[in-house]
């Protein structure tokens, strides 16, 4: 169901129904309008950030990120590639690993 609450309220930012900076509805709003448990609202909203839709702000609530805004978490942390590139490192060492035991069992 979040899915269908945040494809609605997306519909409505793409319409030009919900402009660049507006306030997206509470979650209260969201519970009262579609009829789900608070958290669905909430998931549903979250669903609007990951698209790169709406942005939090922790006191005020969501908001229509403008066109012009860089999304939240667009530039990976530094940590993050190093982590990435260990993951690399660990899958290509397990890919020879797995030819390797193949090559034995034949």
């Amino acid at each position: 169901m979040n899915e269908q609450i945040a494809d609605a309220l997306q519909k409505d930012i793409e319409s030009g129904k919900l402009k660049a900076g507006a306030k997206l509805p509470a979650v209260r709003s969201i519970v009262e309008k579609f009829d789900v448990a608070p958290g669905t609202a909430t998931k549903a909203l979250k669903l609007l950030v990951q698209r790169g839709l709406a942005r939090p702000d922790s006191t005020r609530g969501y908001f229509v990120r403008s066109q012009t805004e860089e999304p939240e978490g667009s530039k990976p942390s530094p940590e993050f590639v190093a982590i990435m590139q260990e993951i690399e490192g660990i899958r290509a060492h397990l890919a020879r690993l797995d030819d390797r035991l193949n090559q034995l069992e034949r």
